[in-house]
């Protein structure tokens, strides 16, 4: 669930509009969206994010509207299997989808905002051990696992009523049975969606920032695409006329300072994402130095094949292993004959969506 998502339920939810939450929980075979792909339909019957288009959607977004007017969360499932199926989608799989009704104040949301902009690792919790009523809860790591329920079932929503009613604080109502220690600990440690038993845990821990360091004809052409596919990017420039916000209105940060100071702005972590494309050799390398001894989750560098040599001689001399170096992506990019800064921008995004989606990055 990326930030757009639960940023435009907040906003919802804030509002005192409940909305439902759609979840792709499981699939076999064919289907359009992996487990995970998440969407939100809204009070006024529009919808935020998707679990793959077509026939599919449309139908789990049919029956969320119905859920939504009922106050009530249900699962449900789909078949892709030609002309006879539910969906007429000639997939050749099927597809299970958990509809959560989310009404306003329920204690997970805020949980699951400040858990996933903190960074912490953080992930939603379903138990569909009861098709037409299941419950989920937020889990998240603050030196220590805590819960905060969703009230997805109308019980959980009574119970928060009668304790708010008994001046008793309505945080602490039961987590469902389903969630326990064990059940939660388990959720903490996916690192992408999964199922076990009638448990279904999301990872949302809060996705890496991208630092751009040089905001050139690349840099500047990467923001908005970057910005279009849900990453958080920030821009550092070392050249005044540059580094200015209104060059990048999609960038959440613009940061003016040296090359060399890097380390005093900015703090990579082993989340983020960083493209290096200074204006010149020694700064480039520089920076690359920096950010590898941080091991980010993408480090990728402009360059050429004479570039890339000189490099990755340097980082040698300087200490660092062949197998650490082979962590640089230099030259950057998917190859895809690209060749003016909005084309680079596409290569290098691709790039970047292969590492995200944990997939092979295509070499020719």
């Amino acid at each position: 669930m990326d930030d757009l998502l639960s940023d435009r339920m907040k906003e919802e939810l804030d509002a005192g509009r409940p909305v439902e939450l759609c979840v792709l929980v499981e699939t076999h075979g064919s289907s359009p969206r992996k487990a995970g792909a998440s969407l939100v339909v809204l009070e006024d019957g529009s919808t935020a994010g998707t679990i793959g288009g077509g026939a599919l959607e449309r139908l789990a977004v049919k029956e969320a509207r119905r859920a939504l007017e009922s106050g009530s969360s249900r699962v449900r499932d789909y078949t892709m299997n030609g002309a006879e199926s539910d969906t007429g989608m000639i997939c050749g799989g099927d597809a299970r989808v958990c509809l959560l009704h989310i009404a306003p104040g329920a204690p997970g949301i805020a949980s699951m905002l400040d858990a996933k902009k903190s960074g912490s690792p953080t992930a939603l919790l379903i138990d569909m051990a009861d098709l037409e009523n299941p419950a989920a809860v937020i889990v998240a790591d603050n030196e220590g696992p805590t819960t905060a329920t969703l009230e997805t079932t109308a019980e959980e929503r009574r119970a928060r009523a009668s304790l708010a009613n008994a001046a008793t604080s309505a945080g602490l109502i039961s987590v469902p049975k389903a969630c326990d220690d064990k059940t939660c600990s388990w959720a903490l440690s996916c690192t992408e969606a999964q199922t076990k038993g009638t448990a279904f845990a999301l990872p949302l821990t809060a996705e890496g920032r991208v630092y751009i360091i040089g905001g050139g004809h690349v840099g500047a052409a990467l923001v908005p695409v970057l910005a279009g596919l849900g990453f958080e990017v920030v821009v550092y420039d070392a050249r005044p006329e540059f580094a200015v916000p209104e060059n990048y209105p999609a960038a959440s940060r613009v940061i003016c300072a040296s090359f060399a100071e890097l380390a005093s702005h900015v703090t990579i972590t082993r989340r983020d994402y960083v493209m290096v494309c200074t204006p010149a050799h020694g700064s480039d390398l520089e920076v690359v130095e920096h950010a590898l001894a941080c091991r980010p989750r993408f480090l990728g560098c402009l360059g050429s094949a004479k570039k890339t040599s000189f490099v990755h001689g340097r980082l040698r001399d300087a200490g660092f292993s062949d197998e650490e170096i082979a962590r640089l992506r230099m030259p950057v990019g998917i190859p895809l004959g690209d060749e003016t800064p909005a084309e680079i921008a596409i290569s290098i995004a691709a790039q970047m969506i292969c590492v995200r989606r944990n997939h092979p990055e295509p070499t020719a």
